[in-house]
């Protein structure tokens, strides 16, 4: 088994690295639905806050899993504020938009910050609770959306690198079609209209990652590792932060350890003769942020660990 003083371990740098993870509102937690989707500029994902907004996102995914998203058009760019879609499809044949049938409207469920890499619904002005399809991405930091009109809700975020899709997006020129509305379009010179003039969007749940070994839980704000300790066994087990100044330490929750029956990909390891806890890679906001994370027993009374080196 997992002995005491043997099994304590970490929590990690990312408090004093660039990427300040803990002070943001909204992160990627293991376990929500994440939707691709894919665009006529390119592909990114979303992950989805199902228990934070529950009724939101019940209400995205109906509409996601019924395919009436697929051949919808991003109807609306605002370059420094959002892009917006879930409402408009275009037909050729015709050459006229028209909308997509929808669900009653949904209650509001304001619980996170409009920043930049948000996913929120759209509403209709002086009705808080008139959201039905349309979805919009903030491209920057929209704080006055959380006091306006009840708040607008965040039910979920771009994930990795995905708001350079959005962002070209936004960065696309600009025509008033329908509804006094402007579209981003594509090789558009203001005359024949089609589909390939647009942003088409199609979206899809996809299968969910599983649990990488040691990752920050944004929920808590804690760091989960799973920790190969040699002779004393293996364990799933969790730090929290001690200090960040002068140096980064954490400290090793002894009613966190389970002890595990097989080992897992990029496992930790924990050698009790330097008193090293090594992790191969360290997962923040669903990517690999860090690699080969170096901690260093410096407290065996009270299990801290002090970060030692990372790549």
């Amino acid at each position: 088994m997992f002995s005491s003083k043997l099994s304590n371990f970490l929590w990690l740098r990312l408090i004093a690295l660039p990427l300040l993870v803990i002070s943001l509102s909204i992160q990627f937690a293991y376990g929500n639905t994440i939707v691709r989707v894919s665009t006529s500029v390119g592909d990114y994902s979303i992950e989805l806050f199902d228990d934070i907004t529950p009724g939101t996102v019940t209400n995205f995914l109906n509409y996601v899993n019924s395919g009436r998203y697929n051949g919808t058009v991003i109807h609306r760019s605002e370059p420094g504020f959002v892009i917006q879609g879930g409402w408009m499809l275009y037909d050729d044949a015709q050459a006229s938009f028209f909308t997509i049938a929808t669900d009653p409207n949904i209650a509001n469920e304001f619980n996170l910050s409009n920043i930049r890499g948000t996913l929120a619904m759209a509403k209709q002005g002086g009705d808080p609770n008139s959201a039905n399809s349309q979805w919009f991405i903030n491209l920057t930091d929209n704080s006055f959306l959380d006091s306006d009109n009840g708040g607008f809700t965040v039910f979920g975020k771009v994930l990795g690198d995905g708001m350079d899709v959005v962002d070209a997006i936004s960065n696309l020129p600009r025509w008033i079609l329908t509804a006094n509305s402007p579209f981003p379009t594509i090789d558009f010179n203001g005359a024949n209209l089609s589909n390939a003039n647009m942003v088409n969007v199609t979206m899809s749940v996809v299968e969910q990652s599983p649990e990488p070994a040691n990752f920050l839980d944004a929920s808590t704000g804690l760091l989960r590792v799973k920790v190969d300790a040699g002779e004393s066994g293996l364990a799933a087990i969790t730090f929290s932060v001690n200090s960040t100044e002068p140096e980064v330490i954490i400290q090793l929750d002894l009613n966190s350890i389970v002890p595990l029956t097989e080992t897992v990909e990029n496992i930790a390891s924990f050698d009790g003769a330097t008193g090293r806890l090594v992790l191969p890679e360290l997962v923040v906001d669903g990517v690999v942020a860090y690699r080969n994370v170096i901690f260093l027993l410096s407290d065996e009374e009270q299990f801290l660990f002090t970060l030692e080196s990372f790549d």
